[in-house]
């Protein structure tokens, strides 16, 4: 009606058997002849119309040659790609940027660590040294991730052998600090001299041969009596011939104990440090008159305490 007409189709078959054709006939208006199609030629066009759509399918779905080494990046836009990888290694100079500011720091803790180590009087002998190095920089190029790993990794295990070096000379300093604290120094009064010293001498009661066990110091009646070093008090009463008495506990076996007092200025339970009052100076107990009694122990057994007196007097 409005041109030719597409060409039509017939399939004639007449009680087809074993090895018989069918017969597909096409028919045009135009060109008026029929085409007949054997069974086999049908089967293979059959085949061959089924096979294009997967064929094309797979054209589109899997990957061409060559595309192993770009993988999704052939998905992503040039541009953005582009600004990834800009992205990416900005993030690994600042990476690197830091890992120098924390080497830079680890320098730092080592002059410390050798200051420190000065102060406390040790050897600092784990302070590696370090080549001296220079030169002009050329060829410079931006660290990989696998080297700014690695270098995290060593500079984790720098900071935890300098964290235990520092912390082994603040022990030695502390140790060092406590024996100035705790180890009793210095006359526990101000007095120009002491009256009597450690060891034998005529006893002032019976005028017998006697060992002293401690220094008496001469001092006015209610003269402060200062605590030799830090420590808790264990003892503040009244004895038969001692009179009011302190006792510190300065620990590591060593005490030290001030007799003969007028007055307490601290009680049992009490942790003094040095210098701190403890008492006044008094005549109490087996006494000839105001002084203080004054005695170093170790583990009970009485030692010289001229022997721990900055400035004796005896």
């Amino acid at each position: 009606m409005f041109g030719s007409k597409a060409p039509s189709a017939r399939l004639q078959a007449a009680n087809p058997g074993k090895g018989e054709s069918v017969n597909i006939i096409f028919v045009s208006n135009n060109m008026a002849k029929a085409r007949t199609l054997s069974l086999p030629q049908f089967l293979l066009l059959l085949a061959i119309l089924i096979s294009v759509p997967s064929l094309i399918t797979a054209a589109l779905i899997l990957p061409q040659p060559g595309s192993e080494d770009q993988g999704v990046n052939e998905l992503l836009p040039v541009r953005l790609l582009n600004a990834v990888r800009h992205n990416q290694q900005q993030h690994m100079n600042a990476l690197a940027q830091q890992l120098g500011e924390i080497q830079a720091r680890i320098m730092r803790l080592d002059a410390l660590s050798a200051r420190l180590a000065e102060m406390a009087g040790v050897k600092d002998i784990n302070v590696s040294e370090r080549p001296a190095q220079g030169g002009p920089l050329e060829q410079a190029a931006p660290l990989s991730s696998a080297e700014i790993d690695s270098q995290v990794a060593q500079l984790l295990a720098d900071v935890q052998e300098r964290t235990e070096r520092l912390d082994a000379i603040s022990m030695h300093l502390l140790q060092q600090n406590l024996k100035k604290t705790t180890f009793p120094s210095g006359a526990p009064v101000s007095a120009g001299y002491n009256s009597s010293s450690y060891g034998w001498r005529p006893d002032p009661f019976t005028g017998q041969k006697a060992f002293h066990k401690g220094l008496d110091f001469m001092a006015d009646s209610g003269t402060p009596i200062h605590a030799a070093a830090d420590g808790i008090v264990t003892q503040a009463e009244r004895a038969p011939d001692y009179g009011n008495i302190v006792r510190l506990d300065h620990g590591f076996g060593l005490d030290t104990r001030y007799a003969h007092l007028s007055g307490f200025l601290v009680k049992v339970g009490d942790r003094v440090s040095k210098g701190q009052p403890i008492g006044t100076v008094g005549s109490t107990g087996r006494s000839t008159g105001p002084h203080l009694h004054y005695e170093v122990r170790l583990n009970g057994v009485p030692l010289d305490p001229r022997k721990y007196l900055k400035n004796n007097n005896g």
